[in-house]
């Protein structure tokens, strides 16, 4: 009877979503556990409109996957040490494409990488080895079709913060305030001319710990100047801003002139770029960047997103049933 109880109260536990962290709280999916990632786009009839390459030469202190091919050499996985999601990644440098001929790779990571072929090279620092043959672990396709989804469900949601403008108290009157007051989630709608404009850096105002998602609209999309958050511009370093995620849900181009520390989703979109980066970038193609700092995106997104599911009510009522059946079980014992 005993071993039936603990049974039961296991298979409770096994099937509530969301109940493991690294997997179905994961806000993107494995995607969560890389600094960069490259999806590619397809027709109707699955044929590639967009690669899915990764392009820079930049530094990259976290995780790349590219549904496509890492073309150009450089340094990956400087700097895991905050790294929630990463039990999630199957390797921690992905070129589903192989490599180019003669592309040097510098890996700090610790971790193992996936690259078809022989082309390129590697320097695996403190362990780590190539995979040339089998699968990457990540299904592109799938996940592709989820993201796409994720950002288009994002965009549609009602926004319940201010959208201030200059009409504002901040510290510094040329800012462009977003205001939220929700302690859980802020919600914002902007336009790529507020998004780009140089003269009035964006300041996001909302309680600490929110997460907060803000909408872009516009196809070719430009930040110019660096962000602020609660009147702070926190560098690439800072965990501070990775509760913040920027969604392009309709951009062909996203390009990053101004230091961006917060993630980026926009799954239609060529993302590129001069300035640092810290966050969790994911985009239909990767070019030319600045250095990408690893903070991966640790904000909970709303119920009913399509990689974390709220729990079910007949899931929450069999855990019910488990957690009763362990507590009679415990009394039984404390009478004996």
């Amino acid at each position: 009877m005993k071993n039936k109880f603990l049974f039961l109260f296991a298979a409770s536990l096994a099937v509530l979503p969301g109940m493991c962290k690294a997997d179905a709280l994961a806000p993107f999916g494995v995607a969560s556990a890389y600094n960069l990632v490259a999806l590619g786009t397809v027709d109707s009839h699955g044929n590639a409109v967009i690669a899915g390459n990764i392009a820079t030469n930049a530094d990259i202190t976290g995780r790349v996957a590219a549904a496509g091919m890492v073309t150009s050499g450089t340094t990956i996985g400087s700097n895991l040490y905050s790294d929630p999601w990463g039990s999630l990644a199957p390797y921690d440098l992905v070129s589903t494409g192989g490599l180019n001929a003669g592309e040097q790779f510098n890996i700090n990571s610790h971790g193992n990488v996936f690259a078809p072929g022989s082309n390129g090279n590697f320097n695996f620092n403190g362990g780590g080895h190539r995979v040339s043959t089998g699968t990457s672990g990540i299904d592109f396709n799938s996940l592709r079709s989820t993201l796409d989804n994720q950002s288009l469900a994002l965009a549609a949601l009602s926004a319940n913060g201010d959208v201030l403008g200059t009409n504002h108290s901040s510290v510094n009157p040329s800012f462009f305030v977003l205001k939220g007051t929700s302690s859980t989630l802020n919600i914002f709608n902007i336009t790529a001319a507020q998004f780009g404009d140089t003269n009035h850096p964006l300041d996001i105002i909302a309680p600490a710990g929110s997460t907060i998602i803000i909408n872009v609209d516009g196809t070719n999309v430009t930040l110019g100047t660096g962000i602020y958050y609660n009147d702070q511009q926190n560098s690439g370093d800072s965990s501070a801003n990775s509760n913040i995620l920027f969604n392009f849900s309709n951009a062909d181009t996203v390009t990053i002139n101004g230091q961006l520390t917060a993630s980026a989703l926009a799954p239609f979109a060529i993302l590129t770029g001069n300035a640092q980066m810290a966050g969790t970038f994911i985009a239909a193609a990767i070019g030319q960047t600045g250095e990408v700092h690893n903070q991966e995106f640790t904000g909970t997104l709303p119920p009913g997103d399509p990689i974390a599911p709220t729990p079910e009510p007949a899931s929450l009522a069999l855990m019910g049933t488990g957690i009763t059946a362990l507590a009679g079980l415990v009394r039984r014992r404390k009478k004996k």
